[in-house]
C-alpha cells in the first residue's frame, strides 16, 4: 500500500499564506521565549560580580568602637 506524492506542489490562496505566515511567527516566539526564560533562570542562578557581601558595619559588635 503506497500513496503517490502529488504531481503539483500546493498553491495557497493569499488569505492561506497569511494564517501560514502568522502560524511561523508563533513557532518562531515560542524558541524566542524559551530563550529568554533559559537565560533568566540561568541569570538568576548565577551570582553577579557586582554583588558581593559587605559587613555591616551599622550593627553593634564592632571593632571601630
Amino acid at each position: 500500500m503506497t500513496t503517490s506524492l502529488p504531481s503539483q506542489s500546493p498553491t495557497f490562496t493569499p488569505e492561506q499564506r497569511r494564517i501560514l505566515g502568522q502560524v511561523y511567527n508563533l513557532i518562531l516566539s515560542w524558541r524566542k521565549e524559551k530563550r529568554k526564560l533559559e537565560t533568566a533562570s540561568s541569570e538568576a542562578a548565577e551570582p553577579h560580580v557586582n554583588e558581593t557581601a559587605k559587613p555591616d558595619c551599622t550593627r553593634s559588635g564592632g571593632s571601630d568602637e
